[in-house]
């Protein structure tokens, strides 16, 4: 279903609702190059599609595999932006009242997911986050940890394929991983509602473009690796590469509890990586771990 890394591409037009917030608190715990214009100014709205800006807002402009985010800061400003984030120096169509923040070329969807974060308060942080990534079974993992959790009492959200779910409705997937802000919206939308778990299909895809970057798994699953979405990955090795850093933590540790399909081959093939907690599971290797005898306490 991802599409890959388009700059001002995404479903609605709709700009997510979020909080005011002061344009140093958003961009707390990103790298910078520099920045000129007001130090502070108050930010209302944080967009990384130049559609979804509104007034007194904050403009990340995304490279893109088809298009440049830095092309659309000329619409951005029209639509009211007052503060643009890019590793471009500062443009010629920014006025002297746009403040302008530079950061290091490379990191910018890294920075825009530490910028929802802050944006929308953390959400993550008040979730047990269960992640699953793998080729194939994604969906109905996800379904099937859901059932679990809502038949022992949780209140959850899920998010995937088929549509984000969260106690207050559900919204179609534009991608399998939204693009970090409106994760970290759903997020938010899950906690405000007294949620307390969220699962989601991981893709490889958001994996790569850093999307849940900052998020701590309290599970993360591997169901099964095949040679699909080559057209991104280029390698069947980078492709799993992609997969595994689930696993080795995007920026807030590793998972506390790894769930591996013993049997692929792929998995089997590179060095182990530390984990609290692993548990296998078998289709034909009985030698794994049998997850119904282990109690865990990360759920």
């Amino acid at each position: 279903m991802e599409q890959g890394a388009d700059a001002n591409s995404g479903g609605s037009s709709e700009a997510p609702k979020g909080r005011e917030s002061s344009l140093q608190e958003i961009l707390s715990g990103i790298e910078r190059v520099g920045a000129s214009g007001a130090a502070d100014p108050k930010i209302s709205s944080v967009a990384g599609d130049s559609r979804k800006v509104r007034t007194g807002g904050l403009f990340f402009a995304l490279p893109g595999q088809k298009a440049d985010g830095n092309k659309f800061v000329s619409d951005a400003i029209w639509r009211g932006a007052i503060a643009i984030a890019s590793a471009e120096p500062r443009s010629a169509d920014a006025s002297a009242a746009i403040t302008w923040v530079q950061l290091v070329r490379g990191t910018e969807r890294r920075a825009l997911a530490v910028a929802a974060a802050n944006y929308y308060g953390h959400p993550a942080n008040a979730l047990k986050l269960i992640g699953v990534t793998g080729t194939n079974g994604k969906t109905t993992s996800t379904f099937l940890v859901d059932s679990i959790l809502h038949a022992a009492g949780f209140t959850t959200g899920r998010i995937g394929t088929t549509g984000y779910e969260t106690p207050r409705g559900t919204r179609t997937a534009v991608n399998t991983t939204p693009e970090s802000l409106d994760l970290q919206e759903i997020f938010a939308e899950v906690r405000d509602s007294g949620g307390t778990h969220a699962v989601l299909e991981v893709s490889s895809h958001s994996l790569v473009m850093e999307r849940v970057w900052g998020c701590h798994f309290a599970v993360a699953i591997f169901t099964n690796l095949t040679r699909d979405h080559l057209n991104f990955h280029k390698t069947f090795e980078e492709y799993f590469a992609a997969k595994r850093r689930l696993f080795e933590g995007m920026g807030a540790g590793v998972p506390d509890v790894a769930v591996i399909n013993a049997d692929d081959a792929a998995w089997r093939a590179l060095p182990p990586i530390a984990h609290p907690i692993i548990l296998t599971y078998p289709i034909c290797n009985q030698s794994a771990s049998n997850p119904s005898s282990i109690q865990c306490d990360s759920c």
